[in-house]
């Protein structure tokens, strides 16, 4: 039996003392399952433990201006702590856009290093998309993305018919799908046209001030706000 310095034994003798050591012993034990249990918490709380998020990451270095396809993609599983605020999660939905920038071999990927899409995205491949500056602007301000409309040239002829506008600007409405960049008297419409009807707007007769405003119908069926 262990002493301390003045000859009392530490936990004692007899029943009294295997009594004491059996209570130090389970609170030994108590403690050093408590540790173990705090350590496992630490472990989880950590990156490398925590919860873990699907990201699409590059497969392979790409260059800036890269048209990305299924096989430049691979999603993966990563941890939360290591991801970004906004990951993208599906390759399928990334596939056919451009890069603004060049990323390496697993670099993850974000909405931000991703060229914005265009006017003409999810549109045929045969449309072009045209600036239309109209004739009265006041005409601007009943119009909205998605509309229908017929353009006139100033002699009354129609040189686009049943084009979709794609984005609005200088009408008074023009905050909601407008089209920025553009300043005071040079409120139009961007439309989408085929190939002749960009021709015939380009070609189209001036009025008699020598501008190319067109004026602008909407068609019955377009929604009116």
């Amino acid at each position: 039996m262990r002493r301390l310095g003045g000859g009392i034994e530490l936990l004692g003798a007899g029943r009294r003392g295997a009594w004491r050591r059996r209570v130090v012993r389970r609170w030994l034990s108590a403690a050093l399952a408590g540790v173990a249990v705090l350590g496992c918490v630490a472990v989880a709380r950590t990156p490398e433990g925590g919860p873990r998020s699907t990201v699409v990451v590059a497969a392979q270095d790409l260059p800036a201006g890269h048209e990305l396809r299924p096989a430049d993609l691979v999603a993966q599983d990563r941890p939360s702590g290591f991801a970004p605020a906004r990951p993208l999660r599906d390759p399928a939905a990334v596939a056919g856009r451009r890069l603004a920038g060049p990323v390496t071999a697993g670099e993850v990927l974000t909405a931000g290093r991703l060229v914005g899409r265009g006017v003409l995205d999810g549109r045929p491949g045969d449309e072009r998309a045209v600036h239309v500056p109209v004739a009265d602007p006041g005409a601007l301000a009943m119009l909205r993305p998605g509309d229908t409309v017929d353009l006139l040239a100033p002699t009354g002829e129609t040189v686009a018919a049943a084009v979709t506008v794609l984005a609005v600007a200088g009408g008074s409405d023009a905050g909601a799908g407008g089209l920025a960049g553009l300043g005071a008297g040079e409120g139009g419409l961007v439309a989408a046209v085929t190939a002749d009807q960009a021709r015939r707007l380009a070609s189209a007769p001036p009025d008699e001030l020598g501008g190319t405003a067109v004026t602008v119908v909407l068609r019955g069926g377009s929604s009116l706000r």
